[in-house]
């Protein structure tokens, strides 16, 4: 190889290298990978390593453990969990769960769920659109009453 075919190359790499650092878009999230592990507490309530995964054409929520921390007992006869999201203004439900029979809540497993979060215009949901995160947990106590309360587990901070 001559000296004519090596300069050529390496123009042909510098060419290529600064096409590719040009045409990079910081705000192009498309091939963004994210990762939520969330803790949160209320007065009865605590939530650990629920989990938010963003990937452009999927997305998975749960995991993660509820504990009971009231003193109303380790059974309750009805229980309700909901993770919501507030994105781009928008409530959205990212996982509900529900059992409606005596259930020990001293410590509750939260399923994975795959979910498609898409948002109107057809883009999918990234760390940016993401406002706030929160869970709900409705339980009915040991007098019969139902309650509620929120966990908050994430606020977007400009």
């Amino acid at each position: 190889m001559d000296k004519k075919s090596i300069g050529l190359f390496i123009l042909i790499g510098v060419v290529a290298l600064a096409t590719y650092w040009v045409n990079q878009d910081d705000k192009d999230q498309s091939n963004h990978y994210y990762v939520f592990n969330l803790d949160g507490e209320s007065e009865n309530w605590d939530l650990n390593q629920y989990q938010i995964e963003l990937v452009p054409t999927n997305q998975t929520t749960g995991g993660g453990m509820l504990h009971h921390t009231g003193d109303d007992g380790p059974i309750v006869d009805s229980l309700n969990f909901r993770a919501m999201a507030m994105i781009d203004g928008v409530e959205v439900t990212l996982q509900s769960n529900s059992v409606h029979e005596p259930i020990d809540v001293s410590e509750v497993r939260i399923d994975l769920v795959n979910n498609s979060l898409f948002k109107p215009n057809g883009d999918p949901v990234m760390f940016d659109d993401i406002e706030k995160i929160y869970a709900v947990v409705e339980w009915l106590d040991s007098s019969g009453e139902y309650q509620e309360e929120r966990l908050e587990l994430y606020e977007y901070k400009q």
